[in-house]
């Protein structure tokens, strides 16, 4: 046999593998698109519902975690004075051990820009000092009920206010 034989064999092979190598790579971008679309970054997980939001914000601010908490917010509101206890309230109130006791999550309501909002009230105990204390987390989503929704939060009176954080 020739060398021509070898050599055409051996570019086939080289072909096949570039191929099933190109192939693995589009699907495992596939798989991690698909994935990161339904992954929430508040929840650490693909829950998305409003409870495990409020719940994971809660958390992160008992636990001290400010990434996480900030996670849980839409990033522009965050920074917004006007968006209740957010990024300066937040900072004098992270590690403070809270327990939620209670939540109540209102029906979904749709704004004129066409957006979702639900308005989730918080019952909360202080452990260090058994307080009991009330809040309320505005959440907004998108108004379709598709199931990639994520919700932020908007607007927070949990841990105070700008003027007076608990």
């Amino acid at each position: 046999m020739s060398d021509v034989f070898y050599q055409e064999r051996a570019r086939r092979r080289n072909r096949r593998l570039l191929i099933g190598g190109g192939l693995l790579a589009i699907l495992a971008c596939a798989v991690f698109g698909v994935s990161s679309l339904f992954y929430d970054a508040c929840t650490r997980s693909f829950d998305r519902s409003p409870e495990a939001v409020v719940r994971s914000y809660v958390e992160a601010v008992s636990e001290g975690d400010a990434r996480l908490a900030q996670e849980c917010w839409e990033h522009e509101t965050y920074y917004d004075l006007e968006a209740g206890c957010s990024e300066i309230c937040l900072s004098r109130v992270l590690g403070t051990p809270w327990e939620l006791l209670d939540m109540s999550v209102a029906d979904p309501q749709v704004t004129d820009a066409g957006r979702a909002t639900r308005l989730v009230g918080v019952l909360m105990r202080c452990t260090a000092t058994g307080e009991t204390l009330t809040g309320d987390v505005l959440l907004d989503s998108i108004a379709s009920d598709v199931p990639w929704r994520h919700w932020t939060i908007v607007h927070s009176t949990v841990g105070g206010t700008t003027a007076e954080a608990w």
